[in-house]
């Protein structure tokens, strides 16, 4: 999973591309994820590549992506009304059995949903992460090459989670049909757009006095985060080598009333407590999952952070 030779060519000859399509080609990179997709079912949403890493002179193509889904010590959210969140499963079930019954099935993690699809549009060599569970948490592309003019995507599948409609029989704690209102589900996904292996994260570590900024020219690659993630800072992606408010790369999971239909209580259905999102955002140790072999220190092509494993 190393950048090769090979891809640092195909950078070169990339930036002949750019020169040769004049001064007047805007080349600015936003990683985003595309279609959202509603709950109870399987669905395909792309993480959109677009244009090319924007902190090199000139821009230069993107030849690899790494992905990360938020699935070690999550940071949980709630906007709207509601007290804080400390359990998914709280909030979804594993099947409809688990959501409209008072059975429990809780869907507690984020980890073996998403699911890479094969694509070589824009990289040729794709490869999933998974925790030690062999659940996959992300994957890594990697000898590609996007022009700086043009938009790319890498298709995966997510298996969405089921909004829970009746409180479960086992109640911990103590929810109220009021916490059924949920209405989305909205989860942030780390993504790193690579150009050149230079410079290599760890951040901290590598460059503890003076750390790059996030618009800094010559760095090889466009991190697509919120840089006010509290998991950041004691990341090897620290806040200063962040796009500022990159909250680009959301996935949203939205209510199907169908298959998961709201209690009389909600508002969508005639009542009065209001709906609300549930946020899942990566940890510090989500974040430096983004490192693969190649690109990040002391990651060997067996593990990664956290004790994942490419397949």
């Amino acid at each position: 999973m190393k950048l090769s030779a090979k891809q640092l060519k195909a950078v070169t000859l990339g930036v002949g591309t750019v020169l040769m399509m004049g001064a007047g080609q805007a080349a600015f990179a936003h990683a985003s994820i595309l279609n959202a997709i509603n709950s109870g079912g399987t669905g395909f949403s792309r993480v959109g590549v677009n244009h090319a890493v924007n902190h090199t002179t000139p821009p230069t193509p993107v030849v690899a992506q790494s992905v990360v889904f938020p699935t070690v010590n999550p940071i949980l959210g709630r906007t709207g009304v509601g007290a804080s969140v400390s359990n998914l499963g709280d909030f979804f079930s594993t099947s409809a059995a688990g959501a409209n019954t008072t059975g429990l099935l809780p869907w507690v993690s984020v980890a073996g949903a998403p699911q890479l699809v094969q694509s070589k549009d824009v990289f040729s060599q794709q490869i999933e992460q998974a925790n030690a569970s062999n659940q996959t948490i992300g994957w890594v592309s990697t000898k590609g090459l996007l022009q700086v003019n043009l938009h790319g995507e890498v298709p995966f599948r997510f298996a969405a989670p089921h909004f829970r409609s009746i409180l479960p029989a086992a109640n911990p704690n103590a929810l109220t049909t009021a916490d059924l209102c949920a209405d989305k589900l909205v989860i942030a996904v780390a993504v790193a757009d690579i150009s050149k292996p230079t410079p290599q994260p760890p951040f901290v570590a590598a460059n503890p006095a003076g750390l790059p900024g996030s618009e800094t020219a010559g760095i090889g690659y466009n991190l697509w985060l919120d840089n006010t993630t509290p998991g950041l800072a004691t990341s090897a992606f620290p806040p200063q080598v962040t796009e500022n408010g990159a909250a680009t790369t959301n996935l949203t999971i939205n209510r199907d009333p169908v298959v998961n239909p709201y209690p009389a209580n909600c508002v969508p259905a005639g009542g009065t407590n209001p709906v609300f999102t549930i946020t899942v955002k990566p940890s510090a140790d989500d974040i430096n999952a983004l490192q693969f072999p190649g690109w990040g220190v002391g990651i060997t092509p067996a593990a990664g952070a956290n004790g994942n494993m490419f397949r």
